[in-house]
């Protein structure tokens, strides 16, 4: 009996890939705090970057963790199944609880000083209407718990089948007002997308040539994406198009150039992936706050220490966390307990 096997070597390109699209996930959250905060007015440039990089930057966490869960997990009957789900429950329950509490905390004590102040209790922000960027550890849950392992080409097809249902409805608007259905209608797609990707071994056709061809679809992407913004096209349609050119171009080319090794800043920021999404609001805001508060509003200086304390907040936590007994816990609850037994 086989559950979360080994990995026969590590999946570099899905490091290469979380690193980057949780850089995005900074820049995203950091220049719109800015615009809120005033210390930026936005303008084209603003809402083209802003509006582009969430066609694909989410989508692309959920194809790399798909991607991993078709790989990797294995199902024996019910009790295997029991098994993962306890464990996907504490390894994102934990860190999203604490980290949801805290952000609800630090908003409501300092509601006067925050861009955004907490509109609901701390119980409907943690079941029903998670906070930023916290509700995607609270989707993928329920994506590990309703999506079931391919077992064959038919059931493959099938379940590819209802997540283009579900995207279909989430693009005409079914039940858009229940929070958890809404997000699982819409990103459901790109999590199989990860698993098809994974069960077709689609990485054996990538070489010089589909990396070339890929990195033009990537281009298509870019110019496509200044053309949507500048007509204001506003469909979600065409939103998930401009996804699908960037995903399947970031995959291949990041597949093909980190597919047995990491090198660089890459491979520094994806050692602290986790502790970067889940940290870099709570040390980016008081900042920003502070900054504001002695009359610093120059756009230069909140971007280089805004952004360095984004990156380099979270990370010295994780640091300071791993050598204090039991706090690693509240980021890898389930290497703990590895180590504990």
């Amino acid at each position: 009996m086989t559950m979360n096997r080994e990995c026969d070597r590590r999946e570099y390109w899905v490091d290469a890939v979380k690193a980057f699209a949780c850089l995005l996930v900074v820049l995203g959250h950091f220049f719109q705090s800015m615009k809120t905060a005033g210390i930026i007015s936005g303008g084209a440039v603003y809402n083209w970057f802003n509006d582009t990089i969430y066609c694909f930057h989410v989508p692309l966490f959920f194809i790399c963790s798909g991607y991993l869960y078709q790989k990797y997990t294995k199902f024996n009957g019910f009790a295997d199944w029991r098994k993962h789900v306890l464990k996907k429950f504490l390894a994102l329950g934990v860190p999203y609880f604490v980290f949801s509490t805290i952000t609800w905390l630090l908003k409501n004590v300092f509601s006067g000083s925050v861009n955004s102040a907490m509109e609901n209790g701390l119980l409907k922000t943690l079941f029903v209407s998670p906070v930023s960027p916290y509700w995607y550890l609270y989707i993928i849950f329920f994506m590990f718990l309703l999506t079931p392992v391919f077992q064959n080409k038919k059931f493959a097809v099938g379940v590819f089948a209802v997540a283009v249902a579900l995207k279909i409805f989430s693009i005409i608007g079914v039940f858009s007002e229940i929070y958890v259905v809404s997000l699982l209608f819409e990103y459901e797609i790109w999590f199989v997308l990860g698993m098809i990707f994974a069960y077709i071994g689609a990485g054996q056709y990538i070489n010089g040539k589909t990396t070339v061809l890929f990195a033009i679809v990537g281009v298509v992407f870019f110019v496509s994406s200044i053309i949507v913004q500048i007509l204001s096209i506003n469909f979600r349609i065409v939103d998930f198009a401009l996804g699908l050119l960037a995903c399947g171009s970031i995959v291949v080319c990041f597949y093909n150039f980190f597919s047995y090794s990491l090198a660089g800043p890459i491979k520094w920021l994806s050692k602290y992936t986790l502790p970067v999404f889940l940290m870099h609001t709570i040390f980016a805001a008081p900042l920003r706050i502070v900054l504001v508060k002695v009359g610093i509003t120059n756009f230069a200086i909140h971007t280089i220490l805004g952004l360095l304390i984004s990156i380099a907040g979270p990370i010295f936590a994780a640091f300071i966390m791993g050598k204090i007994p039991y706090f690693d816990f509240l980021l890898y609850p389930n290497k703990c307990i590895k180590k504990e037994k």
